[in-house]
């Protein structure tokens, strides 16, 4: 179903969208060789503090002002932001923008140690924003550039939940860029040789075990040649511990931490277990190190080596450019309940930057009306605004059932984040481990971590109340 678009006057939309579609097409001159030539205009006022009456004029085009912005990502991310900043220096001649990357494993490092004070980015890209607000300090409170820009900005037309997860203190200390919905790719080949129909919401882990087993194939000694399903262990086993109806916490206003853990209970357990079997007892999943990110599973889905696959809107670019493979997106299969998770990583500006005007003026394009256009018209992302989703641009571009994650952003659940909220993930993953290598149960995991978790409860509210 549409959503509603809250604040958009009728015309306000069909404006944003047709210079939507005109840098869309500006783009693609771009990408063809063509140029787009900014005209200097007189040396504009820059300011770097928000003025409550006007959005200054950005930068200078005889003198630009250069913005670092530092991102996660392998090469297809970067070819997709040098597009990105290509448009935005053709629509802001004044502004160059200088990217930093590094992998996900190292790039809260590189962030937290080496681009500090004068080499800090101007612009990053993060998760776990109170975190990094809070206790790291790095990130600029942008509430003060949302307030006086918000006919601009239009807050409401972000899902509310995703904005959660971007406030510290009760302001807003960067925006959303996308959703990480996670859906299950699917090989039709596959399935149609196993005689299984391409599953539909309401599926259940009873039905995924069932066509898991089918479609696991194995040589004359036994050993696994294609897998049935393939799951990232770490981190998104929160999604199947909601869907059997258990909350992770009790109830908690960001940035403080909750008080207590809430998985020392069978429905949670048997969650993790269930899909901890699919590995150790029925065998047709790989094992945790062969499955341990995203890009191991989008490796074998693509190689034939795996049929069923879990991953978001990243793998789609790889899974279309791969030739002979017929692939769709599915609903993930539910517990007692349907459920998914609501999160992402934006942009923030840093609190180090000297261009904090500039670096807002890139931020707000970035996660605005044109800049989420650019971001839908690559594949990669489910854009974080409301109005870009439901806006044919976003599926008609597409050739696979966008519905797909449309409907199961729907059933999201905020990620919980909170102060130290990274260390409580990490070691939560670093316990679980040994379940999913079959040396232990997820009960016996589940009954001591209380003890180990809550102390760091105890340690981020005391930073918590003195911040």
């Amino acid at each position: 179903m549409r959503q509603k678009r809250a604040g958009h006057p009728l015309i306000l939309i069909r404006l944003a969208w047709a210079l939507a579609l005109v840098i869309l097409s500006s783009l693609v001159l771009v990408a063809c060789g063509g140029e787009v030539t900014p005209t200097p205009v007189a040396p504009p006022i820059s300011t770097n503090t928000p003025n409550a009456t006007r959005t200054p004029l950005i930068g200078n085009p005889y003198n630009p002002v250069t913005l670092t912005w530092a991102f996660w990502g392998d090469d297809a991310e970067v070819a997709i932001n040098s597009r990105l900043a290509k448009q935005f220096e053709a629509q802001y001649p004044g502004v160059k923008i200088n990217m930093v990357h590094d992998s996900w494993t190292s790039y809260p490092d590189r962030v937290r140690n080496d681009w500090v004070k004068d080499k800090a980015p101007d612009v990053l890209f993060l998760d776990n924003v109170p975190t990094w607000a809070g206790r790291d300090g790095i990130l600029e409170n942008i509430q003060p550039y949302i307030d006086r820009d918000k006919q601009e900005v239009n807050i409401n037309d972000f899902y509310s939940g995703l904005l959660s997860q971007f406030r510290y203190d009760n302001s807003l200390y960067g925006l959303p860029r996308d959703n990480d919905t996670k859906v299950i790719y699917v090989n039709l080949d596959m399935l149609k040789e196993a005689g299984i129909s391409t599953p539909e919401a309401g599926w259940t882990w009873q039905d995924l075990r069932n066509a898991a087993l089918k479609l696991t194939k194995r040589d004359a000694q036994g050993n696994v040649t294609r897998y049935g399903f393939a799951f990232e262990p770490n981190t998104w086993w929160r999604i199947w511990v909601w869907q059997n109806g258990v909350d992770l916490y009790d109830k908690f206003n960001a940035p403080l931490p909750p008080t207590k853990l809430l998985l020392n209970n069978k429905d949670a357990s048997d969650a993790v277990q269930f899909f901890a079997n699919l590995i150790n007892v029925d065998k047709v999943s790989p094992s945790y190190d062969d499955m341990n990110n995203g890009d191991q599973i989008a490796s074998m889905f693509k190689t034939g080596k795996v049929a069923l696959a879990f991953g978001n809107h990243s793998d789609i670019p790889v899974f279309a450019q791969t030739a002979g493979l017929r692939w769709d997106v599915v609903p993930l299969p539910a517990g007692k309940k349907r459920a998914n998770v609501l999160g992402g990583a934006g942009y923030g500006v840093s609190k180090a930057s000297q261009n904090k005007e500039e670096a807002w003026t890139f931020v707000k394009w970035l996660t605005g009306p044109i800049g989420q256009a650019l971001f839908a018209d690559t594949g990669v992302v489910v854009p974080a605004r409301k109005s870009v989703r439901e806006n044919n641009l976003f599926l008609r571009l597409q050739p696979y059932n966008t519905q797909v994650f449309l409907q199961e952003t729907e059933i999201g659940v905020p990620y919980p984040e909170f102060l130290l909220s990274g260390d409580v993930d990490s070691l939560m993953d670093t316990q679980l481990k040994p379940v999913w290598q079959g040396k232990t149960s997820a009960a016996d995991i589940f009954a001591g971590l209380p003890a180990q978790i809550e102390p760091i409860f105890d340690k981020a509210r005391t930073m918590g109340l003195k911040s």
